[in-house]
């Protein structure tokens, strides 16, 4: 080939090349002029809605849109298959299960745990930063409006609602008296035997410390048991919380006073408890996480395992803080970048007097069929992707009565795929 001819058809590939391109700027003025025509004129009362971030900015405020659908199954022992319980399934219900005759397994399927969140973030309000957080969802108490013979629908449930503005926290959040970041990983979020796990309306107010911050807060006080709601606190709780963050992990140690009352015998109790917590990351991305809690935890503590005060003192007219302990181990471990495991222990214990736990069975400080509660999870969990996570867990309880010494065992197998958005 000619010098001449490669010259002239590398001109002809030149130009068909810009040829292409043309049209394709043709269209894409086409493509603009439509959207700009079509778009709102631009002007303070009626601005763009411009994506910043994770949010969309709407005026002065970005607002981000979350949550996750989940969808579990659970097969439990002892025969559980009360309406909801295995969507709404607490250490009580368990119990209850365990102590019962029955040796079927009862199987549920549920999507209520799936939640929606909405946050927000104004700058420059009376110069600071103004945050809101808003969560549902649908896991309502076991006797809730709903069913799961036609429809399966349940109304949504308020989870958190807080904004935080110059410090400050209003609203309802995670209770300061536990550290979220020594929660363990299991499926069935929550349901171990003595984790502080508590949401409630407060006031709080965070500052910087050495190492890390110092929480104080004065949060809704109850003293109920059950569906019982007593709501004749004088006083609301007092929480506060020290944490320390840095490249040894996270600790923290949390106190709680509360004012224990009973109208109807017009007697009260001061009381309280105190909580150490702490993650320590180990080999890799592996860590450990620690929680033990001593004092007054009553309904603080494993999903309201323990009534706040001796019920078989309180029917005789005094107001008795029910002291027990609780002690939460688990260990995360990385099979690798996609897979990982956890193993949790968790125990708590009644350590008061009972008010005659022989004479008075029935009314003891606790449920009469037990006093101590145990459990251990151990899970499989695949994170096929940041939005994607599949897992199987198996959970076994063990309920035992201090009195005479017995235990009665209740055993979970759930699996679970969480979508998140």
């Amino acid at each position: 080939m000619s010098t001449a001819t490669f010259a002239q058809d590398s001109q002809s590939a030149q130009s068909d090349e810009v040829e292409q391109l043309r049209q394709r700027v043709d269209q894409l003025e086409k493509t603009l002029k439509g959207a700009v025509a079509s778009a709102p004129e631009l002007n303070e009362d009626n601005p763009y809605i411009l994506r910043e971030g994770d949010g969309l900015k709407i005026g002065e405020t970005t607002i981000s849109f979350g949550g996750f659908i989940k969808a579990d199954v659970i097969t439990g022992s002892g025969g559980d298959g009360t309406l909801n319980t295995y969507s709404v399934g607490l250490p009580r219900t368990f119990a209850k299960a365990a102590a019962s005759d029955n040796n079927s397994w009862k199987t549920g399927f549920s999507a209520r745990e799936s939640r929606l969140s909405i946050g927000t973030e104004t700058d420059d309000v009376a110069g600071h930063d103004l945050r809101t957080y808003l969560e549902m969802d649908f896991n309502q108490a076991i006797d809730a409006p709903g069913n799961e013979v036609v429809s399966n629908s349940y109304a949504p449930r308020l989870r958190q609602a807080y904004g935080n503005w110059n410090g400050w926290d209003f609203g309802q959040t995670y209770t300061t008296f536990t550290d979220l970041a020594a929660l363990p990983e299991i499926l069935n979020q929550g349901k171990m035997a003595a984790f502080i796990y508590t949401t409630q309306p407060m006031i709080r107010y965070s500052m910087a410390a050495p190492g890390g911050k110092f929480m104080v807060a004065l949060e809704n006080p109850e003293d109920g048991y059950g569906s019982n709601s007593y709501d004749d606190q004088s006083y609301p709780d007092l929480t506060a919380r020290y944490q320390i963050r840095g490249k040894y992990g996270f600790y923290s140690v949390a106190g709680v006073l509360r004012n224990l009352e009973d109208d109807a015998s017009d007697d009260e109790q001061l009381a309280g408890a105190v909580s150490l917590s702490a993650r320590i990351p180990t080999i890799g991305r592996d860590d450990l996480r620690m929680q033990y809690s001593y004092g007054a935890l009553g309904r603080y503590m494993g999903l309201f395992t323990y009534p706040d005060v001796d019920l078989a003192a309180q029917g005789g007219g005094e107001v008795k803080a029910l002291k027990s302990y609780g002690a939460t181990v688990a260990y995360r471990h990385y099979w690798s970048a996609t897979w990982r495991s956890n193993l949790v222990g968790s125990h708590t214990e009644i350590v008061s007097d009972l008010t005659n736990p022989v004479a008075t069975p029935g009314a003891n400080g606790t449920l009469s069929y037990f006093d101590t509660s145990t459990s251990v999870h151990a899970n499989l969990i695949w994170q096929a992707n940041r939005k994607l996570q599949l897992g199987l867990e198996y959970a076994y309880w063990d309920f035992g009565n201090i009195a005479d010494g017995g235990s009665s065992q209740y055993e979970q197998v759930m699996a679970s795929a969480k979508m998140s958005f």
